[in-house]
């Protein structure tokens, strides 16, 4: 996974990365938190995917979201183990 930043200002950031699922997921959480974000393809044959985000310090903004994702994948990842040894045959 590659990830570069294309514009760092004061009000705005946009970040591209050959991996969308990533980028997808930074931008509901973002959204999701009255942020105004938005994930788009500029060529469906080319992969590179951009996420651009509209806000005031948006790099504290990336961070937040980022930390989110990671503590929810993280959950998921629990109960994804929990659930596994209570299937398990003993």
């Amino acid at each position: 996974m590659k990830i570069k930043f294309l514009k760092k200002s004061k009000d705005t950031l946009e970040i591209e990365s050959d991996d969308s699922l990533l980028l997808n997921l930074l931008c509901n959480e973002l959204t999701k938190n009255g942020v105004d974000a938005y994930y788009h393809i500029p060529h469906p044959l080319l992969p590179r995917h951009i996420l651009h985000i509209d806000a005031k310090e948006p790099m504290k903004k990336l961070r937040s979201a980022i930390d989110s994702v990671e503590s929810d994948w993280n959950k998921f990842g629990r109960l994804l183990k929990d659930s596994i040894k209570s299937r398990e045959i003993k």
